[in-house]
């Protein structure tokens, strides 16, 4: 399970507090009921042959009495590992058929943060972020340590802002806005620690080439019968 990122937890959380509580606020005072926020935040950081995470959100419960909520949770579609933070117990944090994670918790009144570390794999230095939102929302941020990793993407109009400080520590964030339920957003992070994967991939290649020209010089250099003579 998920544990390496516990340590660098508290700085993440009240960056996300800060960051979601405004428009929670603004949205619970429209319609009592259970809802998450929608606004999102990743934050991620390199291991070797792999991407550590977490993802933040806030739910609100606008009544008077405790209830119960069922929703399915934005992690990448590559996870690999995951694990409930705080708030959220073991039975609380579900898998369900399709590999999806699903939260089945009973919010009291007022507003909760949610946090749930991931790990996404990575190869020769890359790593796959897919997310498929269930709802609309006003803003995703990727939040990654400074000059840690890059997020490329052709389809995302990323903002990037470089050098952000907080709770002594430096990000590189990028945020999208505006997203669509349904729609599936892709990213590539690079620059992530290379374990032993690519060597065993260049030796293999490489005794695959030494294999064929040790072949093709027995082949050439086999002795030749002289013309006429048969193999007994």
């Amino acid at each position: 399970m998920v544990s390496s990122d516990s340590r660098n937890k508290s700085p993440s959380l009240l960056l996300a507090f800060l960051l979601l509580m405004p428009a929670l606020a603004w949205n619970s005072l429209l319609q009592a009921e259970v809802r998450v926020a929608d606004k999102h935040i990743f934050v991620m950081f390199p291991g070797v042959d792999a991407v550590w995470g977490e993802y933040l959100f806030l739910v609100s419960n606008s009544g008077t009495e405790p209830e119960r909520f069922v929703f399915p949770v934005l992690l990448p579609k590559e996870t690999i590992d995951f694990q409930g933070h705080d708030s959220l117990a073991p039975d609380e944090l579900k898998l369900g058929a399709d590999g999806g994670l699903t939260i089945d918790k009973i919010f009291q009144p007022g507003d909760q943060m949610i946090s749930i570390g991931f790990k996404l794999p990575a190869s020769q230095g890359q790593s796959q972020l897919t997310l498929n939102p269930n709802q609309d929302f006003a803003s995703l941020g990727l939040f990654v340590w400074q000059n840690s990793l890059e997020v490329q993407s052709e389809g995302i109009p990323f903002e990037v802002r470089k050098n952000v400080s907080f709770s002594g520590r430096t990000y590189d964030t990028y945020t999208m806005l505006n997203g669509i339920k349904g729609q599936t957003y892709k990213a590539t992070l690079t620059g992530i620690p290379e374990g032993r994967g690519r060597l065993w991939i260049i030796g293999a290649v490489l005794g695959v080439v030494l294999l064929c020209a040790g072949l093709g010089f027995a082949f050439s250099s086999r002795s030749k019968l002289p013309q006429g003579e048969e193999v007994i």
